[in-house]
């Protein structure tokens, strides 16, 4: 008996094929979904890494101060905010959380609506921005955190004194 008498149709090398055929074109419609997957994760990431760096470091770093845009933390020099009249520019100076009085001072310049906070002695200052050839970082964004509300004993015994 042959495979038509027992109930199940010929095999033909044309549905072998057509088989195949399908197989193939799966196959490489995974390849390509996989490809386009990949290429948008590698994409996506170099975009968003930044450099994220303290005042000193960011000094300290002749390679980060090419034009390329970072992140520096730092604390509001008090007595250097200047605002021209009615303009939105405004220039300032951070220096480093922890640094002394030999502590590098990074000159910044910003367009645009400076947070409140910006102004609190206890908040640190994030710019995001690029360092300019004229030797000031030129800030797009400026992020201000919020100072805790909790402070050790040893801030709040130096301050009553």
């Amino acid at each position: 008996m042959d495979d038509v008498e027992r109930g199940r149709p010929e095999v033909t090398l044309e549905d072998e094929a057509r088989g195949r055929s399908n197989r193939t074109r799966l196959i490489i419609l995974a390849l390509v979904a996989g490809l386009a997957l990949a290429y948008m994760v590698y994409a996506a990431f170099p975009g968003n890494a930044l450099f994220f760096l303290s005042v000193d470091e960011f000094m300290a770093k002749s390679d980060v101060q090419d034009g390329r845009v970072v992140r520096v933390a730092g604390m509001l020099v008090d007595g250097t905010f200047i605002r021209d009249g009615n303009s939105t520019l405004a220039r300032f100076q951070l220096v480093d959380r922890d640094g002394g009085p030999q502590s590098d001072h990074l000159l910044a310049k910003y367009e645009g609506v400076v947070p409140d906070l910006f102004f609190n002695p206890h908040s640190e200052i994030i710019l995001q921005g690029s360092y300019g050839s004229d030797q000031v970082f030129t800030a797009s964004t400026i992020l201000v955190k919020c100072p805790s509300k909790y402070r050790s004993l040893e801030d709040e015994l130096e301050n009553s004194s």
